[in-house]
């Protein structure tokens, strides 16, 4: 248990005594997109700092939300267990009342392109994918990354899909937001996957 507590007997109380410290909500978002070597941590997680980042992956590997996992290139990253991957719906609930109530961006203030596949799947909506099966490929300077609609549920990913059905060159800022014509960024597969597979959002 971490040092600071709120000593309540309330599971809501009980799950803030662990996730409820700075930061720590922030390292689970960005191991809900895969897992990630500790420098790729202290990367986006600007201003933590490095005794910090250590403090806390080790009070979330200590309670089991958070585990070392190999890797094909050697070293060790780390990943969410089972536990950590159920927080999941909780953060994504809290992204979509932010996506909701908050301003999309504040100048000045750091953002990391690999986010976005959060906030995605976050704005995901089951009921407007019905019948829908594409993967997209997102191919940028700042983001190389795959998002997968099948059985109205979405995945994500770092890297490149084995079998995309569209290629966009851009970022998902870029195609959602940025560009007033999201087909000019389409390198790979037809318009009416595009269509189908941007409507399939809430943004």
């Amino acid at each position: 248990m971490p040092k600071r507590s709120y000593r309540q007997n309330c599971a809501l109380a009980l799950t803030s005594d662990l996730i409820g410290e700075r930061w720590s909500l922030l390292l689970i978002r960005d191991l809900l997109v895969g897992p990630k070597r500790y420098n790729e941590l202290a990367q986006s997680l600007q201003g933590m700092g490095t005794n910090l980042l250590a403090v806390r992956l080790r009070e979330l590997e200590a309670a089991g939300i958070v585990e070392k996992t190999g890797r094909d290139s050697g070293g060790h990253a780390y990943a969410l267990t089972a536990a950590g991957r159920d927080l999941e719906p909780a953060i994504l609930a809290l992204v979509r009342w932010g996506l909701t109530h908050l301003p999309d961006r504040i100048e000045g203030y750091y953002h990391q392109h690999d986010w976005d596949l959060v906030a995605l799947k976050a704005a995901f909506q089951p009921h407007l994918a019905d019948g829908i099966a594409i993967c997209a490929q997102f191919d940028a300077a700042s983001i190389d990354a795959w998002v997968d609609i099948r059985n109205q549920e979405v995945t994500i990913g770092l890297g490149q899909s084995a079998h995309p059905d569209l290629t966009i060159s851009g970022s998902i800022a870029d195609l959602f937001v940025e560009s007033a014509d999201p087909a000019a960024l389409l390198s790979a597969g037809s318009q009416l996957d595009l269509d189908q597979f941007m409507s399939s959002f809430a943004l």
